[in-house]
């Protein structure tokens, strides 16, 4: 991720795909995994090359936000953030360029993140707009073209050695059934007023203003998964928490009552089975889905997600912990339908940027 070393430009961008002819999903035409399926290239006047389309970070912006704005921008494609795909890195003076001999290196890193996007339909971008922020056309003469081509063809046309490595890193995920995840974003609430200085009922406890604050700044990055499905413990300090971005993007919030903690508290088998159906009906139907949740719960229903990760590293990247997550942050899981049911096959941590 991101490098804050003053020689260091970060970027971010990622690989859009569709499935060419109206086809529905992977292997829809013949059974091929590749079959039908296309990805999008841009092409740069600047330096006269094909890459995957990717944009530097702007102030205050995470990776997440600036990869989406800049797939945006430059192949005007709506798009929502799905799984990690990758890391290059490479000298300034390599930009465009298919070989480095003889060229003089400047000693400016360029570090770029890639993610694996789908694309919105009209009414998810309309939505997530308010939240997400605006997104403009590419400068005059940064794009001269925009391209849909089956991965093969993509990565033939691809300019840079690193572009390729990420179309092998996509066609590897298509190939082992991981490429096309759906995202189930797991969030813990802003930080509360104090419990011991609170004399009302503990479901009442609202978020402290820093709280709002960072509930807030969580909304822009929600935003770049445009979520479908909202849900909350129907406590206030959840309740609010992703009310904000509900209340951006005119959405309705779902509650799940055997989320709070007292639920959690009298009967932990039933709030995991609660939040076991969500991720499976976000596996199942392809809704990328958020629910925002109290610390004890999350800590609770740790060990279950660890069960449903595709392998033991990734296990290992599940939050181990108290307290889990801190106040006002998220993780992603990308998830898969499968015959035993929903499986992760990558985590993601979700940060809001407060200033």
């Amino acid at each position: 991720m991101a490098d804050i070393s003053p020689h260091v430009i970060n970027a971010a961008g990622g690989i859009i795909y569709r499935w060419k002819d109206g086809s529905q999903g992977p292997g829809a035409l013949t059974g091929g995994p590749l079959d039908g399926l296309e990805v999008c290239v841009v092409h740069r006047p600047k330096y006269d090359d094909t890459s995957w389309p990717k944009g530097k970070l702007e102030r205050n912006e995470s990776a997440f936000h600036a990869a989406v704005r800049e797939v945006g921008e430059e192949t005007g494609i709506p798009v929502g953030v799905q799984s990690y795909l990758g890391h290059v890195e490479y000298d300034l003076a390599f930009e465009g360029k298919a070989s480095t001999k003889g060229v003089k290196k400047r000693g400016i890193r360029k570090a770029v993140d890639f993610w694996i996007m789908r694309t919105l339909s009209a009414e998810e971008d309309a939505l997530r707009k308010n939240a997400f922020g605006p997104v403009f056309h590419a400068d005059e003469g940064e794009i001269s073209g925009v391209e849909w081509l089956p991965p093969r063809e993509a990565r033939d046309a691809l300019t840079k050695k690193s572009d390729k490595d990420i179309a092998d890193e996509f066609i590897r995920r298509v190939r082992d059934g991981s490429a096309f995840a759906t995202t189930f974003l797991l969030v813990r609430h802003g930080k509360a007023e104090n419990r011991k200085s609170w004399g009302a009922p503990d479901g009442m406890r609202p978020l402290m203003p820093r709280g709002a604050a960072s509930a807030y700044a969580l909304s822009r990055e929600i935003a770049c998964f445009a979520p479908i499905d909202l849900y909350s413990s129907p406590w206030k300090r959840c309740a609010d928490t992703i009310g904000i971005y509900a209340m951006q993007s005119g959405q309705s919030v779902m509650m799940a009552p055997d989320l709070t903690e007292d639920a959690f508290a009298q009967d932990p088998d039933a709030s995991w089975n609660a939040l076991y159906s969500q991720i499976s009906n976000c596996a199942a139907n392809g809704r990328t889905s958020a629910v925002c949740m109290h610390r004890p719960v999350i800590g609770g229903c740790i060990d279950h997600l660890r069960e449903l990760c595709e392998s033991e590293a990734l296990a290992k990247l599940v939050p181990g912990n108290n307290p889990y997550l801190p106040t006002g942050h998220a993780v992603a899981l990308s998830l898969v339908s499968t015959k035993n049911g929903p499986r992760i096959v990558d985590i993601q941590k979700v940060s809001p940027i407060v200033y």
